[in-house]
């Protein structure tokens, strides 16, 4: 035999496992203050406009959020997607769903954005977008209740409101 053969076989390699760790906190002002929601549960387009619009709407670039909800609609989780520039935002599908697909119990969202112009109309991009997400989502199993625009005041525009989301008997709850 020769002295390789002799030799303690070599330790195979070893891989760490990692471990994904998802924690949630409260979300924050600028002054370190928890935010709030006028709402946990949004059972219709004007009341997901006016829990979501306050965390959006004052910023002077768009901004892109997700909502993560459960079956009956009560806000799980707020995903702050992208951060663009003061006529555009860019988003991935994979930046909406991850965070809706990591949050434990979350079975439909909705996505919001800002216009900082004020005028909540809707570009030909986000037309576009929300088809995207809404065939994304029904692939995923996760429904795209909504897709939100923020302007300025209380103006806001809503995609299903308009009829450019499916009309399902998901949205809004009947009690």
């Amino acid at each position: 035999m020769t002295a390789r053969a002799l030799a303690a076989p070599a330790a195979a390699p070893t891989h760490r496992v990692r471990e994904l760790i998802c924690t949630y906190r409260p979300l924050r002002d600028a002054e370190g203050r928890v935010v709030g929601t006028s709402t946990r549960i949004l059972s219709a387009p004007s009341m997901a406009a006016t829990a979501l619009a306050p965390l959006i709407a004052d910023q002077v670039v768009e901004v892109f959020g997700v909502a993560c909800l459960s079956a009956r609609f009560r806000l799980l989780a707020w995903h702050l997607v992208s951060r663009g520039t003061r006529s555009s935002t860019p988003v991935s599908l994979p930046d909406v769903f991850v965070p809706a697909c990591l949050t434990p119990g979350t079975t439909c969202l909705i996505v919001v954005h800002n216009h900082p112009s004020g005028d909540p109309t809707p570009s030909w991009d986000d037309v576009a977008l929300t088809k995207r997400l809404q065939a994304a989502g029904d692939i995923l199993d996760l429904p795209l209740l909504d897709h939100l625009i923020v302007g300025d005041g209380d103006r806001y525009y809503s995609f299903r409101e308009a009829g450019q989301i499916d009309a399902r008997p998901l949205w809004p709850l009947t009690p």
